[in-house]
């Protein structure tokens, strides 16, 4: 009986032994929550996804939510934010805005009793490109009634590359010129903006160059009148009686110190050398180094009118 009587007293000691380690514990350090707010949510295998060919729109945004976390008080004081891992894992996502569940891990010995918000919202997209001409716009303002032209634009085309949705709105890539001091001939790296079809800018798209390298050539114009030239004498018993160019003057555009000294345009000699009937054609204008015609060829046409000398001219003679 006194062995029997010794393993019951026994038994009990070591119940109200682990009682009373359990009392002490939790009167010492109790189980208690705790509420860890703005923790940063981890996008995961992002580069996975863009290697496959999409995106997320607004994926510049940052997103946070709060933990409640349960464990002994002693853990949660000493816990830091920092150790705290809240993620999304976007692998095998399809296109279209998707609700994924935010997980969190932490220490050993705690857990987690609420995430608020739970989720977050993802627009995933395909990423596509858009190859767009360089639209340049010089302002009427720096002209001062000068003829600008471009002498140099670099690239002329660039390429922009998005989520499906912005691309679909892109309309043009432009790039404005107002500044008069842009008009002296050196090259200037400009910006290249990507508007819509109402002139806004989009932005969070990958453009091939941000900038363009452009110069522009400024002429000063004229209206001249033109003179033809010929070459030789008609045949002796043949005299001209009329000629004529048409257009009979022209606008041309040149540098100002080049312009000023021209009065006229002359065209290339036409031969006439022993004609015997009226002439007509076309004829190039020769234009001096420098200078060209503003919208216009460097043609005109030309009519040479001839006839035989009556008897009454040879006997004057």
């Amino acid at each position: 009986m006194n062995n029997k009587s010794d393993a019951k007293l026994k038994a009990l000691s070591v119940l109200v032994a682990i009682f009373m380690w359990t009392f002490v514990v939790n009167s010492t350090d109790p189980t208690t929550s705790k509420t860890f707010r703005n923790i940063p949510v981890v996008i995961k295998n992002q580069d996975d996804l863009e290697k496959s060919g999409y995106t997320i729109v607004g994926k510049e945004e940052s997103y946070q939510t709060s933990v409640k976390l349960k464990g002994s008080r002693e853990k949660l004081v000493s816990l830091k934010p920092a150790n705290i891992y809240a993620s999304v894992d976007i692998s095998d996502l399809k296109t279209g805005v998707q609700s994924l569940d935010i997980e969190v891990d932490t220490p050993s010995g705690i857990s987690v009793d609420e995430v608020d918000p739970g989720q977050i919202n993802l627009n995933i997209q395909e990423v596509v490109e858009k190859a767009l001409p360089v639209n340049l716009v010089i302002s009427d303002n720096i002209k001062d009634g000068k003829i600008v032209e471009v002498n140099e634009l670099t690239p002329e085309k660039i390429t922009v590359k998005g989520p499906a949705s912005l691309i679909n709105k892109v309309d043009r890539a432009e790039l404005k010129v107002d500044d008069p001091n842009l008009l002296d001939g050196n090259i200037h790296s400009l910006p290249v903006k990507i508007l819509d079809k109402e002139g806004k800018v989009i932005s969070d798209l990958s453009i091939s160059h941000d900038d363009v390298n452009v110069s522009f050539l400024v002429y000063e114009t004229k209206q001249v009148n033109v003179v033809m030239k010929t070459d030789g004498n008609i045949d002796k018993d043949y005299e001209e009686v009329s000629r004529e160019v048409s257009p009979d003057s022209i606008i041309i555009k040149g540098p100002e110190s080049v312009l000023k000294d021209i009065e006229a345009i002359y065209t290339l000699p036409v031969d006439i050398n022993n004609q015997r009937t009226s002439k007509n054609g076309e004829v190039k204008l020769d234009l001096p180094e420098s200078v060209k015609v503003y919208n216009g060829e460097d043609l005109v046409n030309y009519k040479i009118n001839i006839e035989k000398k009556s008897k009454a001219d040879d006997e004057k003679k």
